[in-house]
């Protein structure tokens, strides 16, 4: 379904982006409606039924990408409620969102979350766990015998994501500079993660290509690496550490077709675009590093690609707005107008999911 601005024929409506505020005392997700030329329209805002770790003046307090997240087939979204362990649920509507419910998230501070049509699983930061849940209908059923440790060592795990073909699953760990890749099968995951060191310092926002590869961005060293994921999830180099020329690159999105990247620099205010080759390697777009300008204080945290990959959405936490951009062919980017509304300036919102 479409979600369809309020009194609004919706004929012009093909799909949505939506956030969610953090809010310590009553965390909501915000729906905006996009048009077929990428503006956005807000919708409104929708309780969680949880907490979140944001308020005033809070910047970036998950520390991670994913925190809410879309079935591939755009029917469903999932949100993290941090500081009260649960993940909420909702349905995608011509209305907007429709609440299904909320459940523990049966580990300690959620943070990111990846889904397929059938399974959810949710990495807990504090616990160095993933835990999984049984997608029926939208509603979240806890699977206990899903449950993954992550690899001896891991700390400050940021972003969690399948690949394409929904063969492994990947998680990012900031503070032990490690990436752990489950092997999946039927939705279950390997007993035990294939852990691989970071090219660079800090691995935080991530995302695949659909040739399997792995593209993360590096906050410690301001740099973007490529891998090649083998079938059991081992990761091999093909792009080590290539600069973004850029303060704080946190989050990092690949178009769908895995043409290019982009990584959103919450120092700088900008997003740096990479060109990604066949075989993986990368190659920055623009020399500066500045491929689309959000301006001073903007403080980017997030960033997600529309369906057809045609559009670029970014958090722009700063200011309480969601920027915008077309996508040229090319791989370069043009602003649109923001999409304004259901956000507090520096509030501590966290996460973005576009379709």
């Amino acid at each position: 379904d479409r979600v369809a601005e309020r009194d609004d024929d919706a004929r012009d409506v093909v799909g949505g982006v939506f956030t969610e505020t953090d809010d310590p005392t009553s965390n909501a997700v915000v729906a905006f409606a996009r048009r077929a030329d990428g503006t956005l329209t807000f919708v409104g805002s929708y309780a969680t039924g949880g907490a979140g770790l944001g308020g005033a003046n809070v910047v970036d307090p998950l520390q991670s990408q994913f925190a809410v997240v879309l079935t591939p087939d755009h029917r469903y979204l999932f949100a993290v409620n941090a500081a009260s362990n649960s993940i909420a649920a909702f349905k995608i509507n011509k209305r907007g969102l429709e609440a299904i419910g909320t459940v523990a998230s049966n580990g300690d501070r959620p943070v990111s979350l990846a889904a397929t049509n059938r399974v959810l699983y949710a990495l807990n930061k504090n616990s160095n766990t993933v835990t999984g849940f049984q997608i029926d209908g939208g509603k979240l059923k806890a699977e206990p015998r899903l449950t993954r440790s992550l690899s001896p060592g891991a700390g400050g795990g940021a972003a969690i994501r399948f690949d394409h073909d929904e063969g492994l699953l990947a998680i990012t760990e900031r503070t032990s500079n490690t990436i752990d890749v489950f092997t999946v099968r039927d939705g279950v995951l390997s007993r035990k993660p294939v852990s691989s060191v970071s090219a660079g310092n800090t691995p935080f926002g991530f995302d695949w290509t659909p040739g399997r590869q792995l593209i993360a961005s590096e906050a410690g060293t301001g740099s973007v690496s490529s891998y090649a994921a083998s079938h059991h999830g081992a990761l091999t180099p093909i792009t080590s550490k290539l600069s973004t020329n850029q303060a704080a690159p946190c989050w990092l999105i690949t178009t769908h077709d895995g043409r290019f990247a982009y990584a959103a620099n919450a120092g700088s205010g900008s997003v740096t675009g990479f060109a990604v080759s066949p075989d993986g390697a990368l190659s920055i777009l623009t020399a500066s590093g500045v491929t689309g300008v959000l301006g001073a204080g903007t403080t980017p945290l997030d960033l997600d690609v529309s369906q057809d990959s045609k559009f670029l959405y970014v958090l722009k936490a700063g200011v309480n707005t969601v920027g915008a951009f077309a996508v040229n062919h090319d791989g370069t980017l043009n602003a649109l107008a923001d999409g304004v509304g259901g956000l507090t300036s520096r509030g501590g919102q966290m996460g973005i999911a576009a379709y």
